[in-house]
């Protein structure tokens, strides 16, 4: 599994039913924008419902710096990969390299699993592709307001051996 200490100054622990509050807020902070974006609009009473319908606090874990809560992990392990399903950063930690270091530890661990890594990106979250991009995903389909991305790439033709059927 992903490490427990991302950094020096980055730890996870499981959440619990009182992180819920930081939780919602972090997604607001980190996601508003995006939803905005994608959707025309932030609706306050409807992401508290789909909140509540979908908070995980048991299959979910708080990065902290200092004590003090920074950010969230989902990682959920299937048959066929390993799907990060949350990473969120308060935007005041951004750019500090969490991301990229646990991103680099997820993809270890499906690596370890022989599986690919998998996620799913807002297509107008751009410096999020960017960075999954640069640490190695590939987007593998989409939907009207995602890119599927993996560590999954299918072999080119090109890649492939040449068999020789006999003369």
């Amino acid at each position: 599994m992903v490490e427990r200490n991302v950094g020096a100054l980055v730890q996870r622990r499981p959440a619990r039913e009182v992180d819920r509050e930081f939780f919602y807020e972090l997604n607001r902070a980190t996601m508003r924008d995006y939803v905005v974006a994608t959707w025309g609009a932030w609706d306050e009473d409807f992401q508290h419902r789909y909140f509540d319908e979908h908070f995980a606090s048991g299959s979910t874990d708080i990065l902290e710096n200092d004590g003090q809560p920074v950010g969230i992990l989902r990682i959920e392990q299937h048959e066929t990969a390993i799907f990060l399903a949350e990473i969120q950063i308060l935007p005041a930690h951004q750019g500090r390299g969490i991301g990229a270091r646990l991103m680099k530890q997820a993809i270890a661990h499906a690596e370890a699993a022989s599986l690919p890594l998998a996620l799913q990106v807002l297509k107008v979250n751009v410096r999020a592709r960017a960075l999954y991009e640069r640490l190695g995903l590939h987007v593998t389909g989409e939907t009207d307001t995602h890119h599927l991305m993996s560590t999954y790439r299918r072999p080119r033709m090109r890649d492939l051996p040449c068999i020789s059927l006999g003369s």
